[in-house]
């Protein structure tokens, strides 16, 4: 018995370094695991992939590190971008930063949406569309409500750009982001 444990305490410590060549000593037993289950690795999956594409490199002085932009000096390059150029940013920047709450449609029916405790504001409604974009944009730097403030996470370029896409929302239909599997009703 004794020559037992003295034999398998060794082999055990020999199995938990199987795989640590590369310096990497947390994950051996799971990299022998994954090599018996034909090579699966999580990290190859659908739902480790946040973004598609690399964020877009953030052009020096967009990004204001004290204090807020004011809305006109935004505007001004807002509206020196060309129309179709425009409306492509639109989409990816609402993709980037709103679609996790609010959804495709703006009426927050998504998972994260879904997910919280009071639902996202719904930006079809007449409340959100018949603000100004000067409101908007105080709003999207300063949040509210369940609204994280975004000053420092989006350039103010990217924030009338959402608020371009915002708008185009309006006419959209509430539908929910994963179809119910069950639509009959039960016995």
């Amino acid at each position: 018995m004794k020559r037992a444990v003295t034999l398998t305490i060794p082999l055990l410590w020999l199995i938990s370094l199987w795989g640590c060549e590369d310096g990497d000593w947390l994950g051996p037993v799971e990299r022998g695991l994954r090599g018996a289950l034909n090579g699966w690795d999580m990290w190859d999956g659908d739902a480790v992939r946040p973004y598609e594409d690399p964020m877009p490199k953030t052009v020096k002085g967009t990004v204001p590190t004290t204090g807020r932009v004011s809305f006109e000096k935004s505007a001004a390059a807002f509206n020196a971008m060309p129309s179709i150029k425009r409306k492509e940013r639109a989409a990816l920047t609402y993709r980037r930063y709103c679609h996790h709450c609010h959804g495709p449609n703006g009426d927050g029916r998504i998972i994260v949406g879904e997910s919280l405790e009071l639902a996202p504001t719904d930006l079809r409604s007449d409340d959100v569309q018949s603000q100004s974009d000067e409101e908007l944009f105080e709003h999207l730097q300063t949040g509210g409500g369940l609204m994280l403030p975004f000053a420092a996470t989006l350039s103010p370029l990217e924030m009338l750009l959402s608020i371009e896409y915002m708008r185009t929302l309006k006419d959209r239909p509430s539908k929910p982001y994963f179809q119910p599997k069950y639509t009959e009703p039960l016995q």
